[in-house]
């Protein structure tokens, strides 16, 4: 097993947001009709998606050489990109603009995350929330910060009732049934705004049904345990950051909660 690279957190910072002011921001609330496409019936890509993957994929091969890329969009044309996740290669993991469905529609829940896989491991995530000017990012070991204040996970017990959770992977009505739950259930439709909550103590859990992808979890799953915060997919099994496909994955501030959550709403969900 080769040794992880180590690389400078505040240069990758600035590609990120070097990115995101030229190719992202010029075309929020700017998109003509041409520049909005269904990959699949309500998954959403645009040209600022495909701009955005386009500049990382340059810019942090040139950054760290002998890297490759893995991102959202090229999976999307091929799906054989993901077995870059199994090389020995560090890999950079993209989302060009999560949350496109709100992007595309002028609403502010998007970002940009960025992670980097070594060996099978995620050793560095990167959470921008583009409108709001915010970042989180970790590096395995090293804790989680937002705008380079540290940051923790809130632990306010394990009482459902008591405890706000973000529904991610589907669209609100999906999260109707556990509602009664929990004191609220947040949908965003984008899962960094989703664990931008949890890591800023807005939120105690997320709830992701449906899909489990890199792109969309590898950086927030780390950002969350290095804020003290646990994820479990399919109630008991650790996060993979190169797993893709049907998943119920949910992150909180302990095990013992997770599983309590997973326990709760699992079967009202996959029989929604």
């Amino acid at each position: 097993m080769s040794r992880p690279v180590e690389i400078d957190m505040a240069a990758v910072e600035a590609i990120i947001r070097h990115v995101a002011a030229t190719e992202v921001l010029p075309r929020f609330k700017n998109l003509a009709a041409g520049d909005i496409r269904e990959k699949n019936p309500g998954d959403f890509v645009t040209v600022a998606d495909e701009a955005s993957e386009k500049a990382f994929t340059a810019l942090l091969t040139d950054y760290l050489p002998g890297s490759i890329v893995v991102g959202e969009e090229a999976v999307a044309k091929d799906i054989t990109v993901l077995e870059r996740l199994k090389t020995a290669a560090p890999v950079w993991v993209i989302d060009p603009i999560d949350g496109t469905y709100n992007f595309s529609h002028n609403r502010s829940k998007f970002g940009i995350l960025l992670a980097l896989v070594q060996n099978g491991i995620t050793t560095h995530g990167f959470a921008y929330d583009v409108p709001g000017d915010r970042m989180a990012m970790a590096e395995l070991g090293n804790g989680a910060f937002i705008d380079g204040q540290k940051t923790e996970i809130a632990q306010r017990g394990n009482d459902l009732a008591d405890l706000i959770c973000q529904g991610g992977g589907a669209q609100a009505w999906h999260f109707d049934k556990i509602r009664p739950l929990f004191k609220e259930v947040v949908n965003h439709r984008c899962s960094l705004h989703d664990f931008m909550d949890l890591y800023t103590g807005v939120s105690d859990c997320v709830v992701h049904i449906n899909r489990a992808t890199p792109w969309d979890h590898a950086a927030n799953v780390l950002i969350a345990g290095e804020a003290g915060g646990v994820t479990v997919i399919h109630e008991n099994e650790i996060y993979d950051p190169s797993y893709y496909g049907k998943s119920y994955l949910v992150t909180a501030s302990s095990a013992e909660l997770c599983r309590k959550i997973y326990r709760a709403t699992e079967s009202l969900l996959s029989r929604r």
